[in-house]
């Protein structure tokens, strides 16, 4: 039965994991050129604006940059071209999605390593909390339960 217990554990965790894993792999390229351009706005940090992306932000600069972006996407430049471009002209806090290299990347494993080692933890204190339950009935106990029953 014990065996059993674990198998279908494993097979939960697995399932999740795996959903994750092509979740997190796969992306569905924008349709037209205009989402593109959505996207890549989105993730575009206005440089005189504190936290508020180009596509939100009212600022001039932030329209002008709009603007380049809309014209780099018709050009056939790929987003981490137009990207490279906006953190040359602008600096490299403009790209609000840390590089997955580097010590950036810690951004990325950081809160995954986390997470394992969270439900690792957890999973160790249930299966010690549940050994932990395991009592041994006295004898005055049954004595107890037998006079119940008999009440009964």
């Amino acid at each position: 039965m014990k065996i059993r217990l674990w198998l279908s554990w494993l097979c939960v965790v697995t399932v999740a994991l795996g959903s994750l894993l092509v979740a997190a792999i796969a992306e569905d390229p924008p349709a037209t050129e205009a989402e593109r351009a959505y996207e890549i706005k989105a993730t575009i940090l206005c440089p005189i604006c504190d936290g508020q992306n180009v596509l939100e932000s009212n600022a001039p600069v932030a329209a002008a940059i709009r603007a380049q972006v809309d014209e780099l996407v018709e050009q056939g430049r790929s987003d981490e071209e137009i990207r490279a471009w906006m953190a040359r002209q602008y600096g490299a806090d403009v790209n609000a999605i840390p590089p997955r290299t580097g010590v950036a990347s810690l951004v990325w494993m950081v809160p995954v390593f986390v997470a394992v080692v969270s439900v690792g933890a957890l999973v160790f204190a249930f299966v010690r909390w549940r050994a932990g339950r395991e009592l041994e009935v006295s004898e005055e106990d049954l004595r107890i339960a037998r006079a119940l029953r008999e009440k009964n």
